[in-house]
């Protein structure tokens, strides 16, 4: 029996029609290209933003309450699920709403500006997906949204300010992606430190107020306002890049000898809103620092408390440490001038601000490449104006040697209110890190600030220790799994 492949049968056909001359073969890059070129039309699902990591989105009701205090906790009467905060700033919506897409209609008579331009490009047959088809042309649009953004990450900010950004509507919204202009910041400025932009002041250099359409934009669908939706106007990390950006270009005008003017000063960024834009990468990174937090989300409590002066060393080593159980303790901090109401040492931002004048600290997220430098002043600024999906978190361990006053604050009166806490605390007997010395001992004091909705992912603290941690401003929650359950997007070693 004689067998045959197809390709056998390919390569004997065109040595059939061309006898003198065989085909080569593709060499080795040509195969790998072709490999990604098949391999990117794949992950795009014909060229579209859909993101499988992007969560459901079930229904909320759109006049839900923001709730409280909390910041956008929406109401539990009615609603199956949650809904954002205010819309976002550029347009995008999840990839889904792009099969409830329909052509440009006539409005009133008139053709609209998209309905005519449909008509001008007639021979291009209308897709609900065309402002991307068209912003990235034939070849572009074959890489999905997460390849762009990836390509975008190695361009400077000029380039994909007054290139990119300002080639098509598409580019427009993808080259505005916040996490784009966090990380321009911080491999330029994160070593050395930058200036945040006063978010209440525009950047304007005339002085011009923005206009209203633009703060009416702002409001959530049940046309409230909260803390959240204001910051969309506030600052973004464009608005840091550019500031610092022009400080520099300044600077050298000044100190060089060319005649150069001075380049203009930056103007606040104002977001457009693009219609037609469909897109999970886009939308995801939005909707985790915009979701609605439900106040029922919130409510449980399950950790045990106890007042402060029923803690015993004995009882904490008993019944918590040594069960492994977390325990809140209430009411230890009331007396420590850090929280005192009547204190002059108070912690509140014109305090932290004064106390570490001319200091600098560090700041981390698990989504930035890079940590960052920030005067507290300039950190409280970013504070105020971050909506981003992972702020920054200022986690800085030396915080006692720059700023003593800060660690007096509220160690001594620690160690009143919670003797049996203190390290030299005989009764609970194991200090192991003392054999080392106290020049060798690791890191044990930390200063954590954050703003609001910022916090850390699952983690297991330095040196497999437990911290005992102490709000000072503001409210944090913490959310415990039992011993044994493995929390969400956690991959445990073989050893635990």
């Amino acid at each position: 029996t004689i067998t045959m492949t197809m390709a056998d049968a390919d390569q004997q056909s065109l040595a059939t029609n061309r006898p003198s001359k065989k085909r080569p073969r593709p060499s080795h890059r040509r195969l790998r290209l072709r490999e990604l070129e098949r391999d990117a039309a794949r992950r795009t699902l014909n060229g579209n933003g859909m993101n499988g990591s992007l969560p459901p989105l079930p229904g909320c009701d759109d006049d839900e309450d923001d709730g409280d205090d909390g910041g956008g906790e929406c109401s539990d009467s009615g609603g199956a699920g949650f809904g954002t905060l205010f819309g976002h700033p550029y347009g995008a919506l999840p990839y889904g709403n792009i099969h409830l897409a329909a052509p440009p209609q006539l409005v009133d008579g008139a053709t609209t500006a998209a309905a005519a331009s449909a008509e001008a490009s007639a021979a291009a047959p209308w897709h609900p997906d065309i402002v991307r088809h068209r912003g990235l042309g034939p070849y572009l649009r074959l890489l999905n949204d997460e390849q762009l953004l990836s390509i975008f990450s190695y361009v400077d900010g000029p380039t994909l300010a007054g290139g990119i950004a300002s080639t098509s509507q598409f580019l427009y919204v993808a080259g505005h992606h916040e996490e784009l202009w966090r990380d321009l910041v911080l491999r330029r400025w994160g070593d050395c430190g930058f200036e945040v932009p006063d978010p209440s002041v525009s950047e304007d250099a005339q002085g011009e107020e923005i206009d209203e359409k633009e703060e009416d934009r702002n409001r959530n669908e049940s046309g409230k306002e909260d803390d959240l939706s204001k910051k969309q106007n506030n600052g973004c990390w464009k608005d840091i890049y550019a500031h610092n950006h022009y400080s520099q270009q300044k600077s050298q005008s000044q100190t060089s000898p060319s005649n150069k003017p001075a380049p203009p000063a930056p103007k606040r960024h104002v977001p457009i809103s693009v219609h037609g834009i469909y897109s999970d990468t886009f939308f995801r990174s939005f909707l985790c620092r915009s979701f609605a937090l439900r106040p029922s989300w919130l409510a449980a409590h399950t950790v045990p408390t106890l007042p402060h002066a029923e803690v015993t060393t004995h009882r904490f080593l008993t019944e918590y440490e040594e069960k492994n159980r977390p325990l809140l303790i209430k009411g230890a901090s009331q007396s420590w001038p850090a929280l005192h109401t009547e204190s002059s040492h108070k912690w509140n931002a014109a305090y932290l601000t004064k106390v570490s004048q001319g200091k600098t600290f560090r700041a981390t997220s698990g989504a930035a490449p890079l940590a960052a430098k920030f005067t507290m002043d300039d950190y409280l600024k970013y504070c105020s104006s971050s909506t981003e999906e992972a702020p920054l978190y200022l986690f800085d361990r030396t915080f006692a040697a720059k700023c003593p006053r800060l660690l007096q604050d509220f160690d001594g009166a620690l160690k009143e209110s919670c003797p049996w806490w203190s390290r030299g605390n005989v009764e609970a007997g194991h200090d192991l890190f003392s054999v080392l010395g106290e020049e060798g001992r690791p890191d044990y004091q930390w200063l954590i600030v954050g703003p609001k909705r910022s916090g850390s992912c699952f983690h297991i603290d330095p040196n497999c220790t437990h911290a005992w941690n102490a709000p000072i401003i503001g409210k944090k929650r913490w959310i415990f799994y039992p011993p044994g359950v493995t929390p969400p997007g956690v991959f445990p070693s073989p050893s635990g």
